[in-house]
């Protein structure tokens, strides 16, 4: 059993607005829109956006340094990402790849992002995937951040401060980012933008959006 499976019910029941949602609602009595939120990679595509300016895009990668290798997977391989399973990309991190895609996956972060999600080995490493990956580390891994955005605690500075440990772009509590320094990191997205940023998506949260 996944460690997704084993927290699934669970946060499926919080973002549903607890276990009483199922017995109050009424055949009918919500809307179509109501009862189709959208999924949860969806919601956070505003936040996933923002952490790409400074991460990279679809097809990025690095061999161990911040902006080593420009010319991204296509000028390694000719093919883009979403021509790779996602276990194939995975055989690439234990070779010559490090940090791969929009957000940077290292191996360790891959693996625990799809070991969290219904994302399988033999999917392809699509836009779509890398998306539903990112939500699954913010659901998994970072669950301050979730819990932020569902309302269940204020703290935004330390749901910054999860982001900032996930990844380098994000300005830390210190002013400057948590992994400056190592790999040439160097954090270019500031705080006040990050809690914008999840302020506005906490105002727009949708309970029950479809899990990554």
């Amino acid at each position: 059993m996944t460690f997704r499976q084993l927290l699934a019910p669970v946060l499926l029941a919080s973002l549903l607005g607890g276990s009483g949602v199922f017995t109050s609602l009424s055949v009918g009595a919500v809307s179509e829109e109501a009862s189709t939120p959208a999924a949860i990679h969806e919601q956070l595509r505003p936040l996933a956006n923002l952490l790409a300016r400074g991460e990279g895009n679809y097809n990025s990668v690095n061999r161990g340094w911040a902006g080593d290798t420009p010319q991204g997977i296509k000028g390694l391989t000719g093919s883009s990402f979403a021509g790779f399973s996602v276990n194939r990309v995975l055989e690439m991190q234990s070779g010559w790849l490090y940090a791969v895609g929009r957000y940077q996956f290292i191996p360790s972060t891959l693996r625990f992002a799809v070991n969290s999600s219904s994302v399988t080995w033999s999917d392809n490493f699509t836009p779509e995937v890398q998306d539903r990956l990112m939500a699954a580390l913010i659901l998994y891994k970072r669950p301050i951040v979730i819990s932020y955005l569902q309302g269940n605690h204020d703290n935004v500075g330390a749901a910054v401060d999860a982001l900032a440990r996930e990844w380098a772009c994000v300005e830390y509590r210190s002013g400057r980012g948590y992994y400056d320094g190592y790999g040439g990191n160097r954090a270019s997205i500031s705080r006040h933008e990050v809690v914008r940023m999840l302020q506005n998506i906490k105002d727009s949260w949708q309970p029950g959006g479809e899990l990554p």
